[in-house]
């Protein structure tokens, strides 16, 4: 079971090596069709004279859901008395009801969504029929939170999707290299790292940097089988200018990853500086994008799976013997 993911934002890395034939599948006969739930407008439309018997409605309407985005902005359990209070100085707070009233301009017509989550989830669907698709949901989340995930439950905080050059986001204190993945079309490939993220975790005690950097380029791998036809560039999180770095100097950073003897590395702080978000990845030239290390792991999965035909993406994402995935994928930039 998924217990409260709370996801800000997770830069997603793709390669044009990770296709496979993942193109050709044909998921138009799958029976799934994706409705987003518009939670932020029930919110912030309710008549505020009556905010205590419509946040009771609302714990009845949405009660799974209602819990976790009152753990999102901190005010407490719904069946508290004191709960409806807490809920009205959020949806009366200025900046909510300007982030409100702005989601409201930039999401008037969500149709783009449901239909990318649609074809998104069918794919998933197609790969992991077993598995269950969530409930969709968009909310403010007092710039709390871009993606949370819980039990069939996935919610998107609009609010941190406004643009890059929303008025309050350098007020916040983000710098430039989050705010540039903070606008709409992010949204479909955030969400579909954050569902992979939560279905398929880390799974090995060998917390090292070649583990890390094997594990998130598997996420990646999953996402562009679940958006085959979204532009690499969109998926990953970097300018087109950053993609084309990693492309050029691919042989670069996995020698000084080996000469350096980084690769089992197992400090916390090594892995953060190689696969946490930042304006560059440290090791790397300042001109490489933050992250750029798990670029190379997805590099290595694709090479595996090129070298492993039979393998399926449910093997893949349930494999959790990187060394393994490093072995047999021969991986050699050189």
């Amino acid at each position: 079971m998924k217990k409260y993911f709370l996801i800000l934002l997770l830069p997603i890395l793709v390669s044009t090596g990770c296709k496979r034939n993942f193109l050709k599948i044909n998921v138009s006969g799958i029976d799934l069709e994706i409705s987003v739930i518009r939670f932020e407008q029930e919110l912030f439309e309710m008549d505020l004279d009556s905010v205590p018997e419509s946040s009771k409605e609302l714990n009845s309407k949405y009660q799974h859901f209602l819990s976790l985005f009152s753990y999102v902005i901190n005010i407490g359990d719904p069946d508290d008395p004191a709960f409806a209070d807490f809920l009205m100085a959020f949806i009366t707070n200025r900046i909510n009801n300007e982030s409100y009233i702005k989601s409201q301009e930039v999401f008037s017509d969500i149709g783009f969504l449901e239909k990318k989550l649609t074809l998104a989830f069918k794919h998933y669907k197609y790969f992991f029929p077993e598995k269950n698709t969530p409930e969709i949901y968009t909310f403010i989340s007092g710039f709390n939170n871009s993606i949370i995930i819980d039990t069939n439950i996935l919610g998107i905080g609009i609010d941190r999707y406004l643009g890059t050059d929303y008025e309050y986001y350098p007020s916040l204190g983000l710098p430039l290299y989050m705010r540039r993945n903070m606008y709409p079309g992010k949204i479909p490939s955030d969400c579909m790292h954050s569902w992979g993220s939560t279905e398929f975790q880390f799974g090995d005690v060998r917390n090292n940097v070649l583990n890390n950097i094997i594990y998130q380029g598997k996420l990646c791998y999953f996402v562009k089988a679940m958006m085959p036809n979204e532009p690499n560039h969109i998926i990953m999180g970097f300018s087109p200018e950053q993609y084309e770095w990693c492309t050029k100097n691919e042989k670069q950073m996995w020698s000084y990853l080996v000469e350096n003897k980084l690769l089992f590395d197992t400090g916390q702080l090594t892995i953060r500086k190689l696969v946490g978000e930042g304006p560059f990845t440290n090791y790397f030239p300042k001109e490489s994008p933050g992250r750029a290390a798990v670029w190379l792991g997805l590099q290595i999965v694709s090479k595996y799976m090129k070298n492993s035909p039979d393998k399926s993406l449910p093997e893949l994402m349930n494999e959790s013997d990187y060394q393994k995935i490093l072995r047999i994928s021969k991986y050699d930039p050189s």
